[in-house]
Parts: structure tokens; sequence; C-alpha cells
């Protein structure tokens, strides 16, 4: 079970089974006349906001909402910068559709979003609130909305971080001051950047070199013009030109270019026989590791799957998830190295959950397609030890991994093993085999060339 515990409104418990948001008395009020209103009525038909069912009253005054739960939750340290530019705009879409109708965001943190496939859509329910008459110029949450979408994809265009080392190491996203100083000066003479980088990152340091508050001017009575609109257009000019900037080119991003280690027959052997397991029966959920370009998560949504595609090359995945959100297509990327696997984070190891907590039991199949021997050999894991740990991933008894065993006299073992080639004198069919006998079954194997073969496993 995961609670959360930062909301003074109230907090959301996951029990394993459903969502449950419980709602204080003191917000009931508020809630009740969100859950009334267009705004929310049509934030949840266009797909933008997770929507809540409303339970029998706790005692006490207080709501208990139920919430749809979504398939594989996943965090910002996990997506892509493209995912994180997307849901940076959606924060803004629903602010602007708030905005026009006399609401506003209060909270405008990135683990408010969760990703359903390629799309975003908005989980916290009661950031918003509605505007009253003494509230303050401008949108409340703009400075947390910069620190945790602007400074980022800033810091990835332009210093070469990932969110993922973004947000595992800062919680609520970057500083002004801190990324400031280190862009370089070509791209810090526009509007946006004076706006949302240089002004705030001077305030910062001015705010740490003098302690003292001195108050400025007092306001006159006019009331000022809402310029929030215009705020929200330039800030999403702002995140669409950050997110065109992050693209890079990896090694593996152009992997399905630079194959050379397979011959086209080898390729063309592969696909066909991936594509005739993936046709033999339905598999309603399947996940891809290594996943790459996404070619094989293709086959797999061509016969009606929802994928989840794992990936540790950020590159690859960007590419992946800007496809699959073009296309529409339900393939959800996940920045992550199956062997060194994101924990769980946050006060006690409870604000978020480990991610094969998150992958347990989820899948009717799982590809491992030409990366087996990068786990055993690059990152010398137990080969029993993996396939229990993928074991996990699986549906009992009805559960597939499709693997790919690539022999040691393969040019592409040998070239990985180097050194330590006289490491792996035992690797073999048989002993593969062995090693999963404990959790899965051969099915059935096909032989796509003369040294590597793919073989489908049951779980036990």
């Amino acid at each position: 079970m995961s609670l959360s515990f930062r909301d003074p409104s109230g907090h959301v418990e996951d029990d394993g089974a459903r969502i449950w948001r419980h709602v204080r008395p003191d917000a009931a009020e508020a809630t009740h006349s969100l859950l009334a209103s267009e705004l929310y009525a049509s934030l949840c038909r266009d797909g933008l906001l997770i929507p809540a069912t409303e339970h029998p009253a706790l005692e006490g005054g207080g709501l208990l909402l139920e919430h749809a739960r979504v398939r594989w939750p996943s965090y910002p340290f996990e997506w892509t910068p493209g995912m994180l530019a997307d849901a940076a705009l959606l924060t803004l879409d629903i602010q602007a559709h708030a905005w026009a109708q006399g609401w506003t965001l209060k909270d405008a943190a990135a683990n408010n979003v969760l990703f359903d496939g390629p799309q975003p859509r908005f989980c916290d329910l009661l950031s918003l609130r509605q505007r009253r008459d003494d509230d303050a110029p401008g949108w409340e949450a703009y400075g947390q909305f910069v620190r945790h979408f602007v400074l980022p994809l800033l810091a990835v265009a332009e210093l070469g971080r990932s969110p993922r080392d973004i947000f595992l190491a800062h919680r609520d996203g970057l500083k002004a001051a801190e990324v400031a100083s280190y862009v370089p000066w070509h791209a810090q003479w526009n509007l946006a950047m004076l706006l949302h980088v240089r002004l705030p990152a001077r305030l910062e340091r001015r705010r740490i070199a003098h302690t003292e508050h001195k108050p400025g001017p007092a306001r006159s009575g006019r009331p000022a013009a809402d310029s929030t609109p215009w705020l929200l257009k330039n800030l999403r000019g702002f995140v669409e030109r950050l997110a065109a900037a992050c693209r890079g080119t990896s090694t593996w991003s152009e992997y399905t270019v630079n194959r050379d280690h397979y011959g086209d027959a080898e390729l063309q052997a592969k696909r066909a026989a991936v594509a005739q397991i993936l046709a033999a029966r339905p598999y309603a959920q399947v996940l891809d590791v290594g996943a790459n370009s996404g070619e094989f998560s293709r086959l797999a949504v061509a016969q009606g799957a929802q994928v989840l595609a794992l990936d540790d090359d950020l590159n690859a995945l960007e590419d992946l998830h800007r496809q699959a959100r073009a296309e529409r297509l339900p393939i959800q990327c996940l920045h992550a190295n199956m062997a060194r696997p994101t924990p769980a984070t946050g006060w006690r190891l409870a604000e978020t959950l480990d991610l094969p907590a998150r992958l347990h039991q989820q899948f009717d199949l799982v590809l491992m397609l030409a990366v087996v021997h990068h786990l055993a050999v690059t990152e010398r894991l137990p080969l029993a030890q993996l396939f229990e740990t993928v074991a996990g991933y699986c549906r009992d008894g009805r559960g597939q991994l499709l693997i790919e065993f690539v022999p040691r006299d393969d040019p592409r073992f040998i070239e990985i093993a180097a050194a330590n080639l006289a490491l792996y004198e035992g690797w073999s069919r048989e002993a593969f085999v062995a090693a999963a006998a404990p959790w899965f079954s051969v099915t059935q194997s096909i032989r796509i060339s003369e040294q590597r073969e793919l073989l489908l496993l049951t779980r036990r």
C-alpha cells in the first residue's frame, strides 16, 4: 500500500487494487463544486484529467473518491524529454481552460501527471480551485511550473542532462540560479529566457545575498491587467522550442539502420518469427525490454497489444515516444535500466514505488530480443536470477517470454565479452534453458540464422 501525505486538502491511497482519494472535511465543499463544474466535465471528456467516482461520505464529513487506475504508472525520472514537455503542455492546457472558467491550478508539479500510453493525463484533482477576488495577480503555481518543467527542459537541451538525473536528485525540480550560469551565451538572448530564467536567477541570488526583506512600493488601487493568458502562451512557445532542442543521437538511437551484425536474411527471418508468434494468440499487455526504436513493439501493437517499451537509451526512446504520440500508438515509453531498476524513493521509500513492484505480474508477453547477452555479459547478471526476475513480470500460468539466444561464438557476443570471453566457457543453449527451467518451460523454438535462435518460454 502507498499513501501520499503532502497535500493539506487530502491524500491518495493505493491499496493494490483501487486508487482512493480521501478529501478532508474542510475541502469537501470546494471539491463538490469542482466535480459539478463544466470545467471538470470538459477536462474528463477531452481525456486531460483522470476522472473520479464519489463514494459514500467519510465519517466527519470528508469525501471518498475513487480514481480510474493507470495501468503502468511512471515518474518524471523515467520520462524522456519529450514526455516531460508533453506533461508541461498538458499542465498549461489545463491552466488555460481553468483560467477562462474562473478556476486556477494552485499546484503545477510534474508528479501531477501520469502517462496512459503516449498521452499525458493530469491526476491531481485537488490542485484545481476557484479563483477569488482577493487572489494576488497572476498564476500562483507559475514558479513551480518553471522549476518542474522549464528549467529541467533547458538543462536537457543546453547542458546534456536527463530527466532521470534531475528528478532523482531534485524532488521539486531545479532553481533558476542553479541553471542560468551554465547556459551558453547564445541561448540566453530571447524574451522567454529573460522572463523565466535570467530574472528569476538574479532574484534568487539577491535573496540569498540579502536576507533582510525590504518591501517594495505599495500597489495602487487600480486592478492589474490580466496577463495570465499571455504568460501561458509565452510558456507554451518556450516549452515547444526547448523540446525540439532536446533530441540527440546515440549508438542505439541509430541501431535499426546500423545493425551490421545482422544479415538481411537474418533480420527478415527474425521479424517474420516474431510476427508469427504475436499472431498465434492474443497478448493484451506486452513488455518490450530493450525496445530501442520500437520495431517489435509496433508488431505487437499491430496484433492489438498495449506495449510498455523499456530502454536505457534516452535518445532511442525519445524517438519512439514522439512516433507513438504522432501516430496514436498504444506504446508507453519508460526510461529505465533492467539491470539497475528504478528504486523506491522519497520519505521512508514510500513516495514512489520501485520499478519491479510496478511491473509485477503485469504482462502476457515479455520480449527480450537481442538483449539477454548484454544483461548477462555487460552487466554480469546471474542468468538464473534474470529468469526469476522476468518470471515475476509475467502473469502466472499464462505469461510468456520471447527471448533471443545468442551463442558464445556469435560475433556480437565476442565483441561484447572482449577480454572476458573465457568467463563464458559454459555458455550454451542447454545451460540457458536449464537456467530458465525453474520458472519457464520451452513452448517453441525458431532458428533465425545458423547461430541465433528465438525461444518462446511459458511461465510455469
